[in-house]
Parts: structure tokens; sequence; C-alpha cells
């Protein structure tokens, strides 16, 4: 059966919600920490590539930080070299979360940051070359003075890099955590054996892993089919998942294209066009973000104003049946 051809029956939204929606707040892994169940990612503050500054800026910025957390939204995840392009203005991500979290005190947000481990990330932020475990506790420090913390909650290591083993890593994050200068500690773009090395690494020192942070959306289910998925819900550590739209495919926006590459997935954007109908109305975005609280996982979309940060807080009070998951998954197989 082709893709064109995927016409499944639309089910009535009676049946059982998945657990992981039974609450809007869930636990970050092993830890005391409380994350919304939705949070938001800021690759793009700062980043004049992205239309900082042109199209979007500052105020429109700090407008969407206050209304998430109006919204209840508590969790804001970013990274060390996220808008590094205005560190020297002050505007990098960190900067502008700062910032915000000092003039917005509406909510206590959980930050999350990461740390970049190619040796050479010093020509962006600044500092030392990275080599050593010392540089990530050098990095971590820096991180905290953008943000204008002491602490931060989440610290994370961006992606493995052969120049630091996992071993030297993880033992520089228990550092971390034993003088105080993160709360909890996750990864980002493991393997599921990576993860499990470095959560057995952790446990060694009694530090839980929280997390892990990769590419999971309704197009790309790697997670969900190699295993990792799995075995975050095994060992309680919690599934971020970055690029939850697949960079704008999974969108209402996407159903107005008449290219190739969309034509192939209409049908998979009309079912949840119809979907979102049976929960009052609810968009295709927030249809795709709803499909991996379903699946266990805390989506970290964008949000560059006060209009996605409200679409983004309805998602709060909205959860999919397990047979509507089931339905997508299945459209999405013939893509």
């Amino acid at each position: 059966m082709s893709a064109m051809s995927f016409s499944p029956t639309l089910l009535v939204t009676t049946a059982s919600v998945s657990p992981a929606q039974a609450s809007k707040y869930v636990p970050l892994g092993r830890t005391s920490l409380q994350v919304s169940r939705i949070g938001v990612g800021t690759l793009q503050w700062g980043d004049p590539g992205s239309g900082f500054g042109t199209s979007y800026g500052e105020p429109e910025l700090s407008i969407a930080f206050q209304e998430l957390l109006k919204g209840g939204i508590n969790f804001i995840d970013t990274a060390e070299v996220y808008g590094y392009q205005g560190i020297k203005n002050g505007t990098s991500s960190e900067q502008l979360i700062g910032k915000f979290a000092k003039e917005h005190t509406e909510g206590a947000p959980i930050i999350a940051t990461k740390f970049f481990t190619i040796p050479w990330t010093n020509f962006l932020v600044g500092g030392g070359l990275r080599i050593g475990r010392k540089s990530l506790l050098d990095a971590l420090r820096a991180s905290l003075k953008r943000l204008g913390r002491k602490r931060v909650d989440l610290y994370q290591i961006h992606f493995p890099f052969p120049t630091l083993s996992n071993a030297a890593l993880m033992e520089s994050l228990k550092e971390a955590v034993e003088l105080g200068l993160t709360t909890a500690v996750g990864v980002s773009n493991y393997s599921k054996k990576q993860m499990e090395e470095a959560d057995d690494l952790l446990a060694s020192y009694g530090v839980p892993l929280a997390s892990n942070q990769v590419c999971f959306n309704l197009l790309q289910r790697d997670p969900d089919k190699n295993g990792l998925l799995t075995s975050c819900k095994e060992r309680n550590i919690s599934l971020i998942a970055y690029s939850p739209l697949c960079s704008g495919r999974l969108t209402d926006k996407a159903l107005l294209k008449i290219d190739s590459k969309s034509a192939k997935i209409k049908p998979l954007l009309e079912l949840m066009q119809k979907i979102g109908a049976n929960h009052e109305g609810m968009s295709i975005t927030q249809v795709a973000l709803s499909y991996l609280i379903a699946k266990g996982a805390i989506p970290i979309p964008g949000c560059k104003n006060e209009y996605q940060a409200k679409s983004h807080c309805e998602l709060m009070d909205q959860s999919l049946t397990m047979e509507e998951v089931q339905m997508l998954e299945e459209a999405a197989s013939y893509i």
C-alpha cells in the first residue's frame, strides 16, 4: 500500500491515554526535579542565522518566555554554543535566558545547558582549548556566568567526541555535582550502548543519569525502533526529544506546501489534522508534539514568539489516545 492510499477510519477519542500524559509534570529521570511534560529548545535564540535581530528579537523572546512560565512550561533547554555570535553583546541563548529569568518571576524555570565536546570550541565561546576533564568544569562555570546562576538544574554532554572518553566525561559530571555546580546531569546524542555505559559509570559514583536528548519525531523514530526509548524507560532515564517537528515538516504550514517532499507526507498531515479536530481543534504542530508526550518523551520545540508559547502551553492539558498514536505510526510507516 502506498502512502497516498492510506486512509484509516478515525477513532473517537474515548480510549485511555498514555500514562506519560497523566500528569502535567514528570520527574526528570531519577532526580527530584519535576519538569513540564513539554519543554522548549532555544537553539535559535540569539542566532542571527535563524532571524534573530531581523524577523524577531529580544522583546519577542522575552514575552514568549513570560508566557511559557505563565502557562506552566518550566523546562528550558539551551547550550553554550546556541547564539554564540551574540556573547560579546550579551545576547547569546544562555545570556537571554538568564536575563529573562530575572525579569519574569512568575515561575521557577528549570534550566538545562550543555557542554560542547569539540576541543576548539573556545574559538566560539572563549576559554581555553578543551583537553582533559577540567575543561568541562571550566565550561560549566562560564555557562553559569552567562546564565547568572550559581547552579544549573541539568548539565548535559552535547555529544560524544573521541578526544574525551565517556569515563572522563562522566567523572567530570560527577565532580560538577559534588561541587554544587549542577543539580542533575545528562547526555545528548548518545546511542543506546553509549547511554547505558554512561549510566553505569555514573551509578558507580552514586550519581543518576537524568536524561538523554536525541532527535525524535513522528518521521524520525529511531529511538523507538533501536531500543533506546525502551532502555530509557527501563533505566528511568528521561528521553528529551529535539527536532520534534522534523524541521518544520510536521506543522500546519507544511500542509500548504506543494513540493514533492510535502506531497509524500500529505496523507499523514491530513490524518494529524483530523485527529486534532477531535481534541478541541489541536493543530498539526500540537498533534506532532502530543505524539511524543504519549510515547513518554519530553519534546522541546522551538519558541520565538507569544503565539508559539501559548500554543505549546495548551498541550499541558491535551492528550492523545493510544489508538491515535498507533494510527499515526501506521500512517508514518508508509513514508
